[in-house]
């Protein structure tokens, strides 16, 4: 027997097991049997012989007036031992007429509580309004947030509750970034994010030791949020999770009728600066919720990190490792997941951190966790995060290809291959490299000179006489000599900064085509 949406029969309809509940508050003596138990059930009656039997009822049976009632077909609650392969309950030492009365106070309470609802619904009610009627018939307290983890729902906090945090420019409150950063690295909370009904998030993975009933919001594909229920004043009990899917339905017709909420619902913090970071359009209102939540301005000075895994996808698990390190060394940034990389967007301007001590930091860490690391170069207002997201990609790469013992690098360690490799791109090494350097190579194998290497070395060492012939091993006179020489085999104005320049991006060049 299959549950009935609500969405396909408009009201609630209640199982066995949600009567079983009441019968378990009471602590009466009975049998339960909930296989194939659905949420059929719109009202009760007594059976009588020849009655005409419906599926969406459940039906009192005595152990003196049962004879020609198929139990194993239709749902029933029994006073006395009758047994059957139907939902039903057995209740032992109870008379029919006590049973009837719980009963249909049962349906009585879920009318009730569904009239409330639809009453908030119709009446202009809000999500908190919402939140306080289902405290009061759950009994125990209760929230509602949105996908970025900010409050739509709280009629109170109470001891016990995590302790949420509010914004004083705005008035909202919104669940502590330092729990959003616990559950981004947990595989166990991110996979609750694919859940279509009710589940329980335990006391062992929640702060304060709270167990808490929790319900996706869903609209379509898109997630909205989730309602939550603490268990803290009395025990969560099976039924409460069919009631529970009801009351989310009602959170989510309010979303519904609340046009001004609903255009930014849809959104969380990682999909809007996944999409920021690749210059996708975002809504202005969403980011500024998100900044507004991060105390952080538009104007801020920035970092960008892009980390990956060595060997395989980057998971969650190992990206969790860094977290802790995160945590401890940075403060002012927000991680995120892009294309199996994790991802970071470190805002300076809160954490006062140079670059060098970034990586000198993190440096260690990326290894341990066997990552790579590309960092960008500061930048001044979100405008550059798409360009700065690019040049920490670039890095990556950079690093990736090299494979060497540097697993975090930034942007200035790398300019010049980035620069080079840019290049290459539109014209071939042979063609970007200075063509006087190419003669000399040539002229070098033909004669077995060194003149090549000996102009590197000068310009390296900014045409110092002295150091040159230190860093070569020869006398001044030789040294002398080759530059002499040099310069009657192909005739250049060394004094002009530029041609050094375009020399010395040539010698980077050509040491990129002997390595490949």
């Amino acid at each position: 027997m299959k549950s009935m949406s609500f969405s396909e029969t408009g009201r609630m309809l209640l199982s066995i097991q949600m009567i079983g509940d009441y019968m378990e508050n009471s602590f009466w003596n009975y049998m339960l049997n909930t296989e194939d138990d659905a949420a059929v059930l719109s009202g009760c009656q007594f059976y009588y012989p020849g009655c005409e039997l419906s599926e969406n009822v459940v039906y009192f049976l005595s152990e003196n007036s049962y004879d020609g009632f198929p139990v194993d077909k239709y749902a029933y609650i029994a006073s006395g031992n009758i047994a059957g392969r139907a939902p039903h309950i057995r209740c032992i030492d109870r008379p029919l007429g006590e049973i009837a009365n719980l009963v249909l106070n049962v349906f009585r309470s879920y009318h009730d509580f569904e009239m409330e609802l639809n009453a908030l619904v119709t009446g202009g009610g809000s999500l908190t309004d919402l939140c306080r009627a289902g405290e009061k018939f759950f009994n125990n307290p209760m929230y509602i947030h949105d996908n970025m983890f900010a409050l739509i729902g709280l009629p109170k906090q109470m001891a016990g509750m995590i302790q949420f945090e509010s914004s004083d420019s705005t008035k909202t409150v919104h669940v502590p970034l330092w729990l959003i950063d616990e559950f981004k690295f947990d595989e166990s909370y991110r996979a609750t994010f694919n859940l279509h009904h009710a589940s329980v998030w335990g006391n062992d993975q929640y702060p304060n030791n709270i167990r808490s009933l929790f319900v996706n919001l869903w609209d379509g594909a898109y997630y909205c949020g989730r309602l939550l229920i603490n268990e803290l004043q009395t025990s969560i009990q099976p039924g409460q999770f069919r009631a529970a899917e009801y009351l989310a339905d009602y959170a989510m017709m309010i979303l519904r009728r609340d046009a001004q909420t609903a255009n930014h619902f849809y959104r969380n913090f990682e999909d809007t600066f996944a999409d920021l970071a690749v210059g996708k359009e975002v809504h202005a209102k969403e980011l500024n919720a998100i900044l507004d939540i991060l105390k952080w301005k538009r104007s801020d000075n920035f970092l960008c990190i892009r980390l990956q895994s060595q060997d395989e996808k980057l998971s969650i698990r190992s990206a969790g490792a860094l977290r802790s390190v995160l945590a401890t060394e940075l403060s002012g940034y927000f991680s995120f997941f892009c294309d199996q990389q994790l991802c970071i967007l470190l805002n300076l301007s809160k954490s006062n951190l140079s670059t060098a001590y970034i990586q000198q930091r993190l440096a260690p860490q990326v290894r341990d966790s066997y990552m790579f690391g590309g960092i960008s170069n500061p930048f001044k207002g979100l405008s550059l995060f798409p360009a700065a997201f690019q040049q920490a990609g670039a890095v990556l790469d950079n690093v990736v290809a090299k494979r060497s013992s540097v697993w975090l690098s930034s942007f200035e360690a790398c300019a010049i291959d980035y620069i080079e490799s840019c290049a290459a791109e539109k014209l071939p090494v042979e063609l970007l490299a200075a063509p006087q350097l190419l003669r000399l190579k040539s002229y070098d194998r033909e004669k077995g000179t060194e003149y090549y290497q000996t102009l590197r070395a000068w310009l390296a060492h900014e045409r110092s006489i002295p150091k040159t012939s230190d860093a070569l091993i020869v006398h001044r006179t030789t040294l002398t000599y080759r530059l002499d020489k040099l310069k009657e085999l192909i005739p250049m104005d060394l004094d002009n900064e530029r041609l050094r320049l375009y020399l010395m991006l040539s010698y980077h060049i050509l040491d990129q085509m002997a390595e490949n």
